[in-house]
């Protein structure tokens, strides 16, 4: 088996509109193959349901058995389970994996969008099932259900998924598409220690009603979840780009319903039958992205920084002290950031800082009356106060750094980013470039995010065409070519100038063999 393999247990719905064997045209439209345990055989189209036949947990025991000394899971992702004797079953078996386990997402289906009840589950069971499951991505009348409690607004949602976690649950995903108090549909993604919003606009208001009745949107998000965490993708990246992936579908119906093409049968068939979309790959499929629901950037107004004095900038040096500015000018450097890192153990703290104010001052009178663009690391106070060229941030700093005064001032805005979560997080304050990184592996920072390659950088390029790119994080000499091809605005580079033994012959090197010579 040459493709990553994804269980999904759930009932099959006999119109092929939900159920696992919409778990399996995800998995297939994003090269995973899909194995099936059904817990339950449906007999419904896409408008009823007459009724479900319930498969004994001997026979889902014995499809796991088989399959797990077969085609051993990647993840799991879990729909419709009929009973409690089905549950205790699976919690077993989940149980007797050996580590480490694979990811496994439970999307707690409880009814079926034709009408009828799939899922009976006893309080006991459920809280077996959350504590055995990494996520559960209920919608809001399930989260209610799973609960409870009865949800009308953002606190009372916010209550639920608190309590749902107080039950067992490791991480909860409240799907928003039923909150209809909300403007736009957000996904509420929290565990006990960090919480994502996720926002989209309303279903397209503009396409026929076939549209926004698309069935099994809850399996494809779970199964496209399970499918991203396969492929090594973060939690929020996954997240982030399930998101995407659901609304690209969507997109693709409106756009075929309002096709002059397009007849009614046709779009109500692709409705309910999506055409695969692949990789998301359209910007406008892309999620607003929060992390938390104070998160100060989402309060920030969108008139977007000032813009680079030109954006073809190639080689981008980060160096440590202002003495590197002097030397690298003469080369005709076009981007530069003086990035000095505070130390706390310093004896004298407020001689440190004077230190780091001055040598600020003294790169702004460098760069000053020539075409470099100098760019200040996390200092922005001083970065305003000496009048540099811009601020680069990273996302922490977005936190706390005065966002408005930067833009006041009429500095310019980078802002460090580590996947499509962050991109995402970081686009509506239209900053005047972004930082992708670490591209490879790198020693001079400690990074909580793995290397993201050649092939996340030409995602990340391809999609956020509107806005200037900056490649970063272990780029030297041998990859600097391939890191060039993927059409980023510039290369920032770190120790392959910084510990070279001619830094000046090294920049021209790197810039040559990146193509920035013409």
């Amino acid at each position: 088996m040459t493709q990553p393999v994804i269980w999904c247990i759930g009932g099959i719905d006999s119109s092929g509109g939900a159920g696992v064997t919409r778990d399996a045209l995800t998995l297939a439209d994003l090269h995973l193959h899909a194995c099936v345990i059904t817990t339950q055989i449906t007999v419904q189209s896409n408008t009823r349901m007459l009724d479900s036949h319930i498969v004994s947990p001997s026979v889902i025991n014995e499809q796991w058995l088989l399959l797990e000394n077969e085609l051993p899971p990647r993840a799991i992702k879990i729909s419709a389970i009929a009973n409690d004797e089905q549950a205790l079953v699976l919690c077993a078996r989940i149980d007797s994996l050996n580590k480490p386990k694979p990811f496994i997402v439970w999307d707690p289906v409880l009814c079926s969008t034709s009408g009828g009840k799939l899922t009976q589950l006893s309080t006991p069971v459920v809280q077996l099932l959350l504590k055995v499951v990494d996520v559960v991505t209920p919608n809001i009348d399930e989260l209610s259900a799973l609960t409870g409690m009865p949800i009308s607004d953002n606190q009372s949602k916010r209550d639920a998924i608190a309590a749902l976690l107080a039950l067992g649950a490791n991480a909860v995903l409240a799907k928003g598409g039923h909150a209809t108090w909300q403007s736009d549909a957000i996904d509420t993604f929290k565990t006990n220690t960090i919480e994502y919003e996720f926002s989209q606009p309303r279903a397209h208001q503009s396409a026929p009603s076939e549209v926004s009745r698309l069935r099994g949107t809850g399996c494809m998000q779970a199964s496209a979840l399970a499918a991203f965490i396969v492929k090594g993708y973060a939690i929020d990246d996954a997240l982030t780009l399930a998101n995407a992936y659901v609304m690209q579908v969507r997109t693709a119906l409106r756009d075929h319903a309002l096709s002059n093409e397009a007849t009614l049968d046709s779009a109500r068939s692709d409705a309910y039958f999506a055409k695969p979309v692949g990789f998301p790959a359209q910007q406008s499929a892309f999620p607003q992205v929060f992390f938390a629901p104070n998160d100060p950037v989402k309060w920030q107004d969108n008139t977007g920084f000032a813009p680079l004095s030109e954006t073809n900038l190639g080689i981008y040096p980060v160096v440590d002290h202002v003495d590197w500015i002097a030397k690298l000018l003469p080369t005709g450097v076009r981007i530069i950031q003086l990035r000095i890192k505070l130390s706390p153990e310093k004896k004298n703290l407020d001689q440190h800082m004077a230190n780091i104010s001055q040598q600020i001052k003294a790169a702004v009178a460098l760069t000053k009356g020539t075409k470099c663009q100098l760019f200040i690391n996390d200092f922005w106070q001083l970065a305003i106060k000496h009048g540099a060229y811009g601020v680069h941030l990273g996302q922490e700093d977005l936190a706390t750094a005065d966002l408005q005064a930067i833009k006041t001032a009429g500095l310019r805005l980078g802002v460090s980013t580590h996947g499509f979560a962050e991109l995402q997080r970081v686009k509506m304050l239209k900053p005047s470039y972004i930082a992708l990184g670490h591209i490879f592996p790198t020693a001079t920072k400690d990074m909580p995010s793995q290397p993201q390659g050649i092939t996340r950088l030409q995602q990340y390029v391809d999609l956020y065409d509107d806005i200037p790119t900056v490649a970063i994080g272990g780029i030297n000499l041998s990859r600097v070519n391939a890191v060039a091809n993927t059409g980023v605005n510039s290369i920032a580079v770190v120790t392959a100038i910084t510990q070279a033994d001619n830094p000046i012959a090294s920049f021209h090197a790197l810039a040559e063999e990146a193509g920035f010579v013409k």
